[in-house]
């Protein structure tokens, strides 16, 4: 009895030291095993998304320390999170997912290091540079509209007579300013401006539709003071020939120097005559006020002259009124 009773002892003491290094063994085990966390948890304390965390995955940037073979489940590890935060700092000073996997991938030398991010740095001053022109050509805008507004305040209706010109009418290719300027030089020789008993401004009546993308139809030549002109011929054969402008009621406008304050001129007019109902009735006219001192110049002073009248409207209103 008491023999079976020490048998019986020894033997749950043997059995309570084996369980008892088994459980110890499992311990350290997990101890030194790093702690798995599925895609949800383990983008909540990497403050990423989970769409993030799986496209990496798809590209072999960074992936899972595990996958399920039953449930297909991916399970991370904290030990992963200094290499997931080095992928985020890349992203972050702006290099491409292509150039993160090569620092991740491979070995790269600090030379190579150094060359990849004085690139980016230079992309990205690129950008800044191109950001500027940006934000430069938006105040641009912004003042351009301001002084449209201010040119609208500053159209004038008058009446302008009927008037002689000399001059020649020619239909001109537009994108061939060569060709223009050849014919002011020509007319502007044929007819010097130092004669003011004879000749008046410089004049440009545009015809038709205006200035196309193709073509503009232009008569170029001066007003003249004296009622009876000859026919003249230009040094290069072109023959300037004398016509009566007719009398018009002009909303004109003497915009500021240069070609885009002239457009906004243009536009100017067009917003006044809008609002104050009228509408166009001819060919607008451009006297030259002050000539270009050289070919290409821009710095020259124009009155434009849109010959206007009342809309029919506004005369069948008045008419009832």
């Amino acid at each position: 009895m008491i023999i079976g009773d020490l048998l019986s002892f020894l033997s749950s003491c043997l059995n309570f030291t084996l369980r008892h290094r088994l459980l110890w063994k499992v311990q350290r085990s997990k101890r030194n095993e790093d702690i798995m966390y599925s895609t949800g948890e383990y983008a909540r304390i990497a403050q990423v998304s989970k769409r993030l965390l799986r496209y990496y995955d798809e590209i072999g940037l960074f992936q899972p320390v595990k996958i399920d073979n039953e449930s297909g489940h991916r399970y991370y590890s904290a030990s992963q999170l200094p290499e997931l935060n080095r992928i985020l700092a890349l992203k972050d000073l702006g290099l491409s997912l292509n150039q993160i996997q090569r620092f991740v991938r491979d070995n790269i030398s600090p030379t190579e290091i150094q060359g990849m991010l004085s690139l980016k740095k230079a992309e990205l001053e690129q950008q800044v540079l191109e950001e500027v022109k940006r934000i430069r050509t938006i105040e641009s805008r912004l003042k351009q509209i301001q002084d449209r507004d201010n040119l609208v305040r500053d159209v004038i209706v008058k009446e302008v007579p009927k008037q002689r010109l000399i001059g020649i009418r020619k239909v001109l290719p537009t994108n061939n300013s060569g060709e223009a300027e050849a014919l002011f030089g020509s007319v502007i020789n044929a007819l010097p401006g130092n004669n003011n008993r004879i000749y008046g401004a410089m004049t440009i009546v545009v015809h038709g539709d205006g200035i196309t993308s193709e073509h503009t139809d232009i008569e170029l030549g001066r007003l003249l003071h004296k009622p009876n002109h000859a026919p003249l011929t230009t040094y290069d054969g072109l023959t300037l020939d004398t016509r009566l402008l007719p009398s018009a009621t002009m909303a004109t406008l003497i915009p500021p120097t240069g070609c885009c304050a002239r457009l906004l001129g243009y536009n100017a007019i067009g917003e006044w005559v809008e609002a104050n109902h009228y509408a166009f009735a001819g060919p607008v006219r451009l006297v030259f006020l002050e000539l270009p001192k050289q070919a290409g110049d821009s710095n020259f002073v124009t009155e434009i002259q849109f010959p206007i009248h009342k809309r029919e409207v506004e005369l069948n209103l008045l008419s009832t009124n």
